[in-house]
């Protein structure tokens, strides 16, 4: 039972959030939770209520698993620096990574959240193709960096789209436009590629890349159509683009029978990102892609990031 004194608690910890961080940053639940504490998949208020985690995208093998707590404890206590120096774990980290992935996807970029791996595989992919256009789903989210807010139509109105970016119709065969499963749907949702392509050739652009998210969740969790992505993806290879896969929400398992979500669309991508589930709550970015890709962007545009791989957090990945 909630008393008067939680009440009033509450209400305070409201106004000096509010306060603090501004009044518009949202809040889960039209009741919100102060919570104290995690472990697996329960989280745990104040008066030690505890509520099942269904929610949540980020802790993805448990809240304070005792494994992931243990390493990042150890390796804090240890050294946390940058990758200018030499350090074994985030080699191991990357080796490990890679094994998950088809052969040619074998170099490893690290940066500290999904948002910036995405930023990161789009300046890949403008160095190594020399275009400059982006082909997305027309309700698709990929983070909050400038590059990859204008990414993500699912945040803004349709009126404010670049000129530099064209979408895709999101291909709802449960209950969009065209539902079921014959070969004209899936013609008819893939042949709207082929309109952007037209787009972006009338403003004299041609794609830098397709962004794909494995996972599709902010246009609705959709199952793409058998063969969609190798579909869109073929048009846009041969327009000059790359196929970026966004597995920040599933990848890692998450589509559960295989590891990568892109595994189910039967066309290997030319750049995979990472982050949320990698870390299990600890922020990491990561960027795999090719090393035919990774000699363009060097010409391009040397990379580092600071925090980017450092000790802690590949402890915390592997």
């Amino acid at each position: 039972m909630t008393n008067d004194k939680q009440i009033d608690s509450k209400q305070a910890l409201l106004r000096r959030r509010a306060s603090l961080l501004g009044p518009d940053l949202s809040l889960s639940y039209q009741k919100p939770l102060h919570l104290v504490r995690g472990k697996d998949v329960w989280l745990y208020d104040t008066e030690g209520r505890a509520y099942l985690d269904a929610y949540n995208n980020v802790a993805h093998v448990g809240h304070c698993h005792p494994d992931v707590v243990e390493a990042i404890s150890r390796q804090a206590g240890q050294l946390n620096t940058n990758t200018r120096y030499l350090h074994e774990t985030v080699l191991d980290f990357s080796e490990q990574l890679s094994a998950t992935l088809p052969a040619g996807l074998d170099v490893c970029f690290y940066v500290n959240s999904g948002s910036e791996a995405n930023d990161i595989a789009w300046q890949m992919a403008k160095a190594y193709t020399g275009n400059t256009g982006v082909i997305v789903l027309d309700q698709a989210y990929h983070g909050i960096t400038e590059a990859t807010a204008w990414m993500s139509p699912s945040e803004y109105n349709a009126a404010s789209r670049p000129d530099h970016l064209e979408t895709l119709e999101s291909p709802d065969t449960y209950r969009g436009r065209l539902r079921g499963n014959g070969p004209e749907i899936l013609q008819d949702y893939a042949g709207s590629c082929d309109q952007a392509l037209a787009s972006l050739a009338h403003r004299g652009l041609r794609p830098a890349a397709l962004m794909i998210d494995s996972g599709t969740s902010s246009c609705g969790i959709l199952e793409l159509p058998e063969g969609y992505v190798s579909a869109v993806a073929s048009k846009v290879r041969s327009a000059g683009g790359v196929y970026i896969a966004d597995e920040v929400q599933v990848g890692v398992g998450r589509s559960g029978d295989h590891f990568w979500g892109f595994e189910a669309f039967r066309v290997q991508p030319d750049i995979v990102t990472i982050g949320k589930p990698i870390g299990n709550g600890h922020p990491i970015g990561v960027v795999v892609t090719s090393r035919e890709i990774l000699a363009k962007f060097n010409d391009y545009m040397p990379f580092f990031s600071t925090f980017g791989g450092n000790p802690v957090s590949a402890a915390a990945g592997l």
